[in-house]
């Protein structure tokens, strides 16, 4: 298919935090292509971490308030301004993604496995593969505008000094100096509660894991409200009194950008599947072992090359309804603390050890 120049180019990032880094990537390619004006289009929880991305030239916040019509096509139509955006790409959920798109008025607009019945004002229509990396579908996208395809995803971001700042004084404040103890962040939510392995079984991995490297903790959690309305600062509490090992406890102390900064600098993250794994893997480059629902890896998994998923075959996952299902916890509860412990001990307290050595962006 012909390409032409893009200059203005609207991205709808209207999902998760581990949608929206599956998604840098192309941003990156566009603007190494020419692209004069990229805008990234993102719920208000994504904004302070839209910004740090280099690829994004402007970040637009949609307010929870105006996520309907008639409001949210009056509000699209005054973020494309006078002019048409050149691209529309479609990230985001239906149907109100399609109401996004049409209102932008792209001369090019590109979403996911839509009926093309249904939305008419797609001008391509790409399919969702079966078992395909949600990754390896984005850096497709260049190649299908005519664009080169990224030889390596970039997930660059630009950590602001005063984050930097703040999390070294956080960690002095408890007797850490992140360049010389690169300690172990454990985060046990996810967004969803359900999605969650149990608290006791965090906390016995994470002494056990302290205990094998001799690395101080750090618990995480968001600084907002969970999915379901959960606060993960009392998870990474419960998780704390439950520890037989002294653990620093930073949930709800950090924002993105923050975060982004800690875990580069950590030996490792241990996590769920959640938007922070996504973050520790991908964007900080940071050694993870996830405890990960059955069959939606395939999809989802965090890009990076020092993840290891941990998770426990059952007979229904050729099938799963992943985040439809009703028994996620059930397969969850499947793995045990000594398989986690198991994995650990093999890939990065074994071979691994340098690893966790150099870990995360350094």
């Amino acid at each position: 298919m012909e390409a032409f120049r893009y200059s203005k180019v609207l991205i709808l990032n209207l999902g998760g935090l581990g949608d929206f880094i599956t998604a840098m990537p192309v941003a990156a390619a566009l603007k190494e292509s020419g692209a004069e004006s990229v805008t990234s289009l993102v719920w208000p929880a994504l904004e302070e971490f839209a910004r740090v991305v280099p690829a994004i030239d402007r970040v637009a916040v949609l307010p929870r308030d105006k996520e309907n019509d008639p409001e949210l096509t009056r509000f699209v139509l005054d973020l494309a301004g006078g002019d048409k955006f050149d691209l529309v790409l479609d990230f985001a959920f239906q149907p109100r993604a399609g109401i996004i798109t049409r209102a932008a008025g792209g001369r090019r607009t590109l979403g996911f496995a839509l009926d093309p019945r249904r939305y008419p004002w797609y001008t391509d229509i790409l399919p969702n593969l079966p078992g395909q990396l949600r990754l390896d579908r984005n850096l497709d996208l260049p190649g299908h505008l005519g664009l080169p395809r990224p030889l390596r995803p970039d997930f660059s971001v630009r950590i602001p000094e005063a984050a930097r700042l703040r999390v070294e004084k956080l960690l002095e404040c408890h007797g850490l100096r992140l360049s010389c103890d690169r300690p172990v962040a454990v985060h046990p939510g996810s967004g969803v509660t359900r999605r969650n392995w149990p608290a006791e079984r965090f906390a016995r991995l994470a002494d056990k894991i302290a205990e094998s490297s001799c690395r101080p903790l750090v618990l995480l959690g968001g600084q907002r409200l969970t999915y379901d309305g959960r606060d993960e600062t009392e998870l990474a509490s419960r998780v704390q009194g439950l520890m037989r090992t002294p653990a620093v406890n930073l949930a709800g102390e950090l924002d993105l950008a923050e975060l982004t900064f800690l875990l580069k600098e950590c030996s490792l993250f241990v996590g769920n599947n959640s938007g922070p794994a996504h973050l520790a893997a991908t964007v900080a480059g940071t050694p993870a072992l996830l405890i990960w629902a059955p069959r939606n890896e395939v999809r989802w998994r965090p890009w990076g090359a020092k993840v290891e998923l941990v998770y426990a075959p059952v007979h229904c996952s050729e099938n799963c309804l992943m985040n439809d299902c009703g028994r996620i916890e059930y397969c969850l509860n499947l793995i045990t603390v000594e398989q986690a412990f198991d994995r650990f001990t093999r890939v990065f307290a074994g071979r691994g050890a340098e690893i966790m050595t150099s870990g995360g962006g350094r």
